[in-house]
């Protein structure tokens, strides 16, 4: 593959906003180490800001039912509420989400480059496709750790070279170039030990397990346009879903009898 240029970005936030964000971090911590979240006057001075902004923050934290305040009692974080805003069933870019847990997200394209889709991912796009495809690396850090590297492969239409800007999302991407926007994700999450070239994208040690996501993203039309292999550093984001429960839970059906 070719190097690409590095490109970072990152929203633009507000006073409130990096507040809130400050506010969060010390909500990841509390959560980690199972300990109330410091004190209103505590957090002033930690994050250099005045009483009510804290205030502001934690009640937005409150209503999403990720802190638990109590009068005259400690305020303390809900694991699993903090858990819950990130779900793997919720689409997001990654910078939106890093950006949803109180990270100053980033995101660069390590390099990129038009080649053949290898044997073990060429069959699962539309067959309509061009056996040519645009491959992206990028790499997403939250308060400058890295987070996730995600290797974006997009198909197009066969007799096609479009031009394409590899700092774009693979979103944008999609519907350019077929014209139709991507609807759906076959999201397969997995595991894996990182090797030389990820361990050092990744800032972690070589060996060390990772969680990984293989996508592919489906169009309007059913067409099958991009895939994506995804590593995940644990340490920065724990992803959740939530599934239904349908009785009898695969055991005998209970009977309740009235008592006469």
């Amino acid at each position: 593959m070719s190097t690409a240029a590095t490109q970072r970005s990152a929203t633009p936030i507000s006073e409130e906003e990096a507040i809130r964000n400050g506010v969060l971090r010390f909500v990841r911590e509390a959560a980690l180490e199972q300990r109330p979240l410091p004190g209103e006057l505590e957090l002033v001075k930690l994050l250099d800001c005045s009483r009510q902004q804290v205030r502001r923050a934690l009640t937005d934290l409150e209503h999403q039912g990720i802190v638990i305040r109590r009068q005259g009692a400690a305020t303390i974080v809900d694991p699993l509420a903090l858990r819950m805003a990130v779900r793997l069933e919720d689409q997001l870019e990654h910078t939106e989400l890093l950006e949803r847990m109180g990270y100053r997200a980033a995101v660069e394209v390590v390099e990129s480059s038009f080649g053949e889709a290898s044997r073990s991912i060429a069959g699962l796009f539309t067959p309509d496709a061009a056996s040519e495809t645009f491959s992206v690396v990028k790499r997403w850090t939250a308060d400058g750790i890295p987070a996730m590297v995600a290797e974006n492969t997009l198909a197009f239409p066969a007799g096609e070279r479009p031009e394409l800007e590899p700092g774009d999302s693979v979103f944008a991407l999609a519907e350019r170039v077929w014209g139709e926007s991507v609807v759906w994700e076959v999201a397969t999450p997995g595991v894996a030990v990182l090797d030389d070239r990820s361990a050092e994208l990744l800032g972690s040690a070589v060996g060390s397990p990772v969680l990984t996501l293989e996508i592919v993203g489906v169009t309007a039309s059913g067409r099958r346009v991009f895939h994506a292999a995804e590593m995940h550093n644990p340490q920065i984001v724990t992803y959740s879903f939530v599934r239904t429960v349908s009785a009898p839970w695969g055991g005998p059906r209970l009977e309740v009898h009235s008592a006469r």
